[in-house]
């Protein structure tokens, strides 16, 4: 990847910083971009430290103009773009009709309007250099998570329109290629910094993986062929239980939103719709691990098993919504 001109977004925490810090290591040039300009300051030194020319780009690329601004100062900064990842992404938690309106919309807006507005732009010059996308997805892309219904809308609507725009540069014979990613539970700051409909964040995650093995399937990706992964064995075996034996999918994914909504930490206000990261972070204190490090997994699982008997009947039953 020496030399490779990257654009990355949602550089500033989790996936997108454990990314810079690979490709800053394997001698990417980069034009890092998140809305937190502080955060984001923090990421290019970072990656600076490691030997890579690094340019930090704060944008909401929910805003279009401000999408079409960015690609444009990246490309002027890098000579042009050999690569775009598209991995900015935020979160409100609740049910449906616990979420404001709002909030549902400004999820979409930017989880997957700006993505739609950072492709648009930067597409014509991934045209002129054959160049590659690369999606940080979700297995949200193909099964549902409740309490996060904006967010899984709007991870299904992103794969629906990358395996589009698939089809129409191949077609039209650009060489831009196409690879998306679908991560399984992370330890990253989404969920301690979501915007939450009712006061509390999710409770802490039972099982996680570590960012950088996301970080290292964005790696593989700039030379596979492969246009998708889901990352993790964990993550693959839900995925195949809700697509082929749908019904038990469903009853395990009842008991993780009740698990989500038992949690009792105070959410911040107004969370991760509306502000940018305060400082550059990886990981946010789940019990994250190495994918195929079983005593990690056994450890993990042993306490969540503590956990489930502490909660005891409460898992048994609805948790009421807050409306």
């Amino acid at each position: 990847m020496d030399g490779l001109r990257i654009l990355l977004t949602g550089a500033s925490s989790g996936v997108g910083l454990a990314t810079t810090e690979r490709l800053a290591r394997g001698g990417a040039r980069l034009a890092l971009v998140a809305r937190g300009e502080v955060a984001l300051e923090d990421t290019a030194r970072r990656a600076r430290e490691l030997g890579a020319e690094a340019h930090a780009l704060p944008a909401d690329l929910s805003d279009r103009a401000a999408a079409t601004a960015v690609v444009e100062a990246a490309v002027e900064r890098l000579g042009g773009l050999d690569v775009v990842i598209s991995n900015a992404g935020a979160v409100v938690f609740g049910h449906f009709l616990e979420v404001d309106p709002d909030d549902f919309d400004r999820t979409l807006d930017v989880t997957f309007g700006g993505a739609v507005n950072l492709l648009r732009a930067a597409l014509p010059h991934l045209r002129e250099s054959e160049g590659t996308v690369i999606a940080v997805s979700s297995m949200m892309a193909r099964l549902p998570l409740p309490a996060f219904s904006s967010y899984t809308a709007a991870k299904h609507a992103l794969r629906g329109f990358l395996n589009t725009l698939q089809v129409e540069e191949r077609e039209q014979g650009t060489g831009v290629r196409f690879a998306m990613i679908n991560p399984g539970p992370l330890d990253t700051p989404i969920y301690g910094r979501a915007t939450s409909a009712i006061g509390r964040s999710p409770a802490k995650l039972f099982d996680a993986y570590h960012p950088d093995e996301i970080a290292k399937a964005v790696e593989r990706a700039l030379t596979s062929r492969r246009h998708e992964r889901t990352v993790g064995g964990e993550s693959k075996l839900m995925t195949l239980l809700y697509e082929t034996v749908r019904p038990a999918g469903e009853l395990a994914l009842v008991f993780v939103d009740r698990w989500y909504r038992l949690g009792g930490e105070a959410a911040p206000s107004p969370g991760s719709l509306y502000t940018g990261n305060d400082r550059a972070r990886i990981g946010d204190g789940h019990p994250a691990r190495r994918s195929g490090d079983v005593l990690a997994l056994g450890r993990n699982l042993f306490g969540a098993a503590r956990r489930v008997v502490a909660l005891g009947p409460a898992l048994l039953r609805p948790v009421p919504e807050e409306r």
